[in-house]
């Protein structure tokens, strides 16, 4: 399962880019991400690079990531990690599907270190 925080990180070539690379890699075929995550991802892929959106919205959809939408049971673990953690809305969307996915996440997003999610991050931030 992947974060925003991650997906961001390799589109807009930040700090931790190559390290999320070679995770994404080694998971590659496993991936999924809520299309809660996707919208937000898309949301700040428009308003972050509006000149660049297009190709790289074409190549996050190339991804071979699988983008799930959200059911009622993932709904109503979202509105419980809204009230539990420090978790954006977004957020609340990837820890819910973790959750039924039962897999981690892969996050750069510290505010996921508090919660009860196994969570792979680079090795300064990771709780595990």
């Amino acid at each position: 399962m992947i974060d925003t925080s991650a997906l961001l990180a390799v589109l807009f070539d930040e700090p931790d880019a190559a390290w999320v690379a070679r995770k994404l890699n080694e998971e590659a075929g496993e991936l999924k991400m809520s299309t809660v995550n996707l919208a937000e991802a898309l949301i700040l892929l428009r308003d972050r690079q509006p000149g660049n959106a297009d190709p790289l919205e074409a190549q996050l959809l190339a991804s071979g990531i699988e983008f799930v939408p959200p059911d009622v049971e993932q709904a109503r673990i979202a509105a419980a990690a809204r009230l539990a953690y420090p978790l954006n809305l977004g957020d609340c969307f990837a820890y819910a599907l973790a959750a039924t996915a039962r897999c981690a996440i892969l996050t750069l997003d510290r505010d996921f270190a508090k919660t009860d999610a196994r969570c792979v991050m680079p090795r300064a931030r990771s709780k595990n």
